[in-house]
């Protein structure tokens, strides 16, 4: 543990998962004495600085908050996620989300050039797709947080191509019929990032990485047991990591209308995405109504837009960690966050993926035999009702997952990673 008090400067994705992850990190770097600061949108005002964090606050999309940003490009663009094919929609979905990415980036470049400039510390930890030549071309050490899958981490042409959702043992064709397809979209993306880089004096970056991987430490986030240990970027500044779940103290109670009512408790959480999409949780809520079990859900920003049915109880926002100990199943879409968190609390899940890693995770989960998807917009009713109801009675694997969410507990990654952070930040 180290003697002299830090100054660690974290710069996550303005999304939950992406934060949710750096807060994981971020307690033990308190707890140790540390001061981290969290640079974030105005709509997360107050949701970190109750944990010790400070908060540096800038608008993100300009005059409009996130909090309403998110439902209304949804609402716009939601659409495009009921492409039946993953390629088609990463075509699609990729260059709205990638710009938006970038137009971040540049937007809020002046703000952590001044930040960093103000703050003067001693390491940042940076969460995010693109490269940010204010916290990479900054002078000080700085880590690399992957908190998405893991292919787009690699980029290694002996695993499936990131996004596609193809299987590990499937048709190579298939593989190269997908990257041949998206490899000019990722080409575009990375030359505008590489010039804005450039332009702001960094060095250029390496194809096909649009983020230059950290010379000091690189972080990614998954599950060993869905990993693909075939290949590793193994070298001294890699790590993976299981074990970074944040510990918030929330309570939570199953509701009244729920604890005496008969079958299984699933959690229904389909992230800031999938919430925001009125479409989808109105499909997935109708279904589900239908089911003998109880469910507990996310309802998101859109929570007074609809109502649920009588198995069902839910809110705007929940506190996952203290939800999911209390599940016998957990319904996602498959973000990176939720999976993990899903996997500390040993819990089966069931992921309904909407787009990018997601499609990955519910393929890596399903070829494990650690999970099952389906498709969110094209699974059928009975098909949605009869799998839930396997999966919350599957003995098997109930316990395997138990197994595997103890291990978990017992490993201590958010202490290795604040080791590593005071060695890099005392060089």
């Amino acid at each position: 543990m180290s003697s002299s008090k830090l100054t660690v400067l974290i710069t996550p994705l303005d999304g939950w998962g992406h934060i949710n992850c750096c807060h994981g990190i971020a307690e033990e770097l308190v707890r140790r004495g540390h001061r981290v600061v969290f640079a974030l949108d105005v709509a997360f005002k107050g949701k970190l600085s109750k944990y010790g964090f400070e908060e540096e606050l800038f608008a993100m999309h300009g005059d409009v908050e996130d909090k309403e940003f998110w439902p209304k490009w949804m609402a716009e663009n939601g659409q495009i996620l009921e492409s039946r094919d993953p390629c088609d929609l990463l075509q699609k979905m990729f260059p709205l989300g990638f710009k938006l990415f970038f137009e971040n980036i540049k937007s809020q470049d002046p703000h952590y050039r001044e930040m960093i400039a103000r703050l003067n510390p001693d390491i940042i930890i940076s969460d995010n797709y693109l490269d940010m030549p204010a916290v990479t071309d900054s002078g000080k050490p700085w880590i690399w947080l992957y908190s998405a899958g893991p292919l787009n981490f690699y980029k290694d042409k002996r695993l499936p191509p990131s996004g596609s959702g193809l299987p590990l043992d499937g048709d190579r064709q298939e593989w190269k019929r997908f990257a041949d397809i998206v490899e000019p979209m990722y080409r575009e993306v990375f030359d505008m990032i590489n010039e804005f880089s450039v332009s702001k004096g960094a060095p250029p970056l390496e194809w096909p990485h649009p983020h230059r991987h950290s010379p000091y430490l690189n972080i990614y986030m998954y599950v060993n047991e869905l990993d693909y240990n075939e290949v590793h970027p193994l070298s001294d500044n890699y790590l993976r990591v299981e074990n970074v779940i944040r510990h918030t103290n929330d309570k939570f109670e199953v509701p009244e209308q729920l604890r005496d009512k008969p079958g299984k408790l699933i959690f229904l959480s389909m992230g800031s995405f999938g919430c925001g999409y009125l479409k989808l949780m109105q499909r997935l809520t109708s279904i589900l109504g239908k089911s003998q079990h109880r469910f507990i859900v996310s309802k998101g920003p859109l929570n007074d837009m609809y109502s649920l049915p009588d198995n069902m109880w839910g809110e705007a926002f929940l506190p996952q960690t203290a939800v999911l100990p209390l599940v016998d199943l957990v319904i996602t879409h498959g973000g990176n966050n939720t999976v993990t968190e899903t996997f500390y609390y040993g819990k089966p899940m069931l992921v309904l993926p909407l787009f990018s890693d997601q499609f990955d995770n519910a393929q890596r989960l399903q070829e494990t035999g650690l999970g099952a998807r389906l498709s969110p917009f094209y699974c059928e009713e009975e098909e949605l009702i009869d799998i839930v109801d396997r999966m919350v009675n599957d003995e098997e694997l109930r316990l395997k997952m138990e197994t595997i969410g103890k291990r978990i507990r017992n490993t201590d990654d958010k202490s290795r990673v604040a080791d590593l952070v005071e060695k890099l930040a005392q060089k």
